[in-house]
């Protein structure tokens, strides 16, 4: 199924809306459909910068004559210009529309992930774990961009659930189980009831302020249309599992 088609999920899936929208989550929302609509053209203007900053760095510091500490600055500014036009590629697929892949590579999925949240997960000095639970590669069959933004709706849901706790740790689990790949995102913050754990599902169900309290309920509903599911495990664990590639 690609992105841009619509998902044919139950009502009971969705669930019954925790609240009404108001009119500062209707400007939220159109502000992000419209953030879609500008971001190709941004990040390829922001790309051919960092290429012309980079090939000049990469060039000058060939140059004869340049000390080896300016050469080295020089590689440097190279490099950290390459990995932003890597992140701007992630960026750019994430928020595309087309182009997935019927099947998902589990670890590089997980490491684009990230690396759209490192800066904030970083800032926030939040630990991240990975911890692969099987050897060999792992393949979901579920379109790459969807399983994708399910991994960045968990991990910020984890990494916000953590705001204020000493110590913060994300680890995320993956395997395969049987006909299944399982994900599971784990939090070191203080969790949630486990018996209302369907109220977080609920669409616009949030406790923060200017959220829209749409990622739980995002997730589960990408899961199901790929044969999957997405649930709490735990107080402070959250788990996808959909069927293997």
């Amino acid at each position: 199924m690609s992105p841009s088609e619509r998902l044919a999920v139950p009502a009971q899936v969705l669930g019954v809306p925790a609240r009404a929208l108001d009119a500062g989550d209707l400007v939220l929302a159109n502000r992000l459909v419209t953030l879609e609509l500008v971001l190709p053209n941004i990040t390829h203007e922001i790309n051919n910068a960092l290429q012309v900053i980079g090939g000049l760095g990469e060039i000058i510091a060939t140059r004869p004559g340049i000390s080896e500490d300016v050469a080295q600055k020089l590689q440097r500014i190279h490099g950290q210009a390459v990995r932003c036009s890597g992140l701007l590629r992630d960026l750019l697929g994430y928020a595309r529309r087309d182009e997935a892949s019927p099947i998902t590579d589990v670890p590089r999925c997980l490491d684009r992930a990230l690396n759209l949240r490192r800066y904030h997960l970083s800032r926030a000095r939040v630990t991240v774990q990975i911890d692969p639970e099987t050897e060999g590669p792992v393949v979901a069959r579920m379109d790459s961009q969807h399983f994708e933004q399910v991994l960045v709706n968990l991990v910020v849901n984890a990494e916000q659930s953590l705001a204020g706790h000493p110590d913060p740790v994300v680890r995320v689990a993956y395997a395969r189980d049987a006909a299944d790949v399982v994900l599971t995102v784990h939090d070191s913050g203080p969790g949630i009831d486990p018996s209302q754990q369907e109220t977080y599902f609920q669409p616009f169900m949030t406790t923060r302020s200017g959220a829209l309290g749409l990622g739980l309920t995002a997730s589960r509903a990408l899961a199901h249309a790929a044969g999957g599911t997405v649930a709490f495990v735990g107080p402070a664990a959250v788990q996808m599992r959909v069927p293997a590639g």
